[in-house]
């Protein structure tokens, strides 16, 4: 701090020696750092959101009937169409055999059941198709649409489709009220963060109401007063920050293993490697975020706290208990 003008330096030092000096450390750091934890949870839900919604827009996934009046030749048309579509990432054409066989190590029950009543394979040909995006749905229904392919598709896919567009968007809309909520959690956590601070330096400024007193009485101006109280709020929420941070990242990594369904081979495998990836890709503006809000709120805290400093009216705020 050697390139810091006197006063500013000194008013850092005193600020980080009363960190040790003064009672109730451990008592602030603990509130600070409950709060701010919460804080670190409520952001990997917000990615968690963010990752969900990243899946729903940009992969579809549809299943085309074909009609068993359906060519051949009619099918391996329709199947190369669609694979030379832009807005498709991926087709795959599954014969019954091979349909029956994916039931069979699904549900062996009901297989079981086809073959004790002599039930030939009731699964028809199908096409999978994989949308790059949401939005690719009209256009994809507006191709299946003509002439030549509806001599293909079973018509009733349509519909079908239709109505399962209708879903899709009714949960983004449900997803994204639930992605606005979370924010208005983060930001009513902000203010009660804002309010702790508040009264860990009013407590701190009446524990020392006699010195500061004595320095207002010899002309030390405000920014004298209030920059060893900032100091302090400053380094107990950097501390406090640091170690939700370290907390949250562990418990993101112990997650999988605590629930399988989250890890890469999972259910919701996919889901969670998104959301990583996202939280990953924030980084670089996500921690200087962060940093840059406890400066802010150690330095508003401060001056709400003593603001009554600020305005030559020291005396009767330090004797008011």
């Amino acid at each position: 701090m050697d390139f810091l003008p006197p006063l500013l330096k000194r008013g850092i030092a005193r600020g980080m020696q009363n960190i040790v000096r003064e009672q109730g450390f451990g008592t602030a750091l603990g509130s600070l750092f409950g709060v701010l934890l919460l804080g670190q949870v409520l952001l990997l839900l917000v990615f968690g959101i963010e990752g969900g919604l990243t899946l729903l827009q940009e992969q579809t996934d549809l299943r085309l009937e074909i009609l068993e009046t359906a060519t051949d030749s009619q099918i391996q048309d329709l199947f190369q169409n669609i694979r030379q579509l832009p807005i498709v990432a991926d087709v795959v054409y599954i014969t019954r055999e091979q349909a029956y066989e994916r039931q069979k190590q699904r549900d062996p029950d009901l297989v079981a059941f086809l073959t004790k009543f002599g039930i030939e394979n009731p699964f028809p040909e199908t096409i999978g198709v994989r949308l790059k995006r949401l939005t690719d749905y009209s256009s994809f229904l507006h191709f299946l649409q003509q002439p030549v392919f509806t001599k293909v598709v079973n018509p009733s896919f349509l519909s079908q489709t239709t109505d399962q567009e209708q879903q899709v968007y009714l949960l983004i809309e449900a997803v994204r009220a639930a992605k606005i909520m979370l924010f208005f959690m983060v930001a009513l956590l902000v203010v009660v963060l804002l309010f702790v601070v508040v009264e860990l330096v009013r407590r701190r400024a009446l524990s020392k109401r006699e010195e500061l007193f004595v320095e207002q009485l010899v002309g030390a101006d405000s920014f004298t007063i209030l920059l060893p109280f900032c100091t302090e709020m400053l380094c107990l929420l950097a501390l406090a920050l640091v170690c939700s941070m370290l907390l949250a990242g562990v418990l993101l990594l112990l997650l999988p293993s605590v629930l399988p369904v989250l890890a890469s081979g999972g259910l919701f495998g996919p889901w969670a490697a998104v959301t990583v990836r996202l939280l990953l890709s924030s980084l670089l503006w996500l921690l200087p975020l962060e940093v840059g809000l406890v400066g802010l709120l150690a330095a508003i805290g401060t001056g709400i706290a003593l603001r009554s400093h600020l305005s030559m009216q020291l005396l009767p705020l330090l004797t008011s208990e």
